[in-house]
């Protein structure tokens, strides 16, 4: 399947999630534009958005320790340890 069909795939999915969700964004990303997160939040009111300067797409690639930051503080938030 090839975009728009599986862009209008993956935001109908979206539309269903009802739990906190991270999205990790490279700011160099050249596959994941603004207006793609804007449309992606509107379907995802629970969205967060952690957003790393100086990465690509492959943002644990690019910057392995602000990725890891970003999504060990997601978890400790929403999922606290027992």
């Amino acid at each position: 399947m090839e975009p728009p069909q599986f862009t209008d795939v993956l935001l109908q999915a979206a539309r269903r999630v009802r739990i906190p969700t991270l999205l990790v964004l490279g700011m160099e990303s050249d596959i994941v534009s603004p207006s793609a997160v804007a449309e992606f939040r509107k379907c995802l009111p629970n969205l967060e958005v952690v957003d790393v300067a100086g990465a690509g797409h492959m943002v644990a690639g690019d910057k392995n320790d602000v990725f890891n930051h970003g999504v060990i503080e997601f978890l400790t938030r929403h999922l606290p340890a027992k």
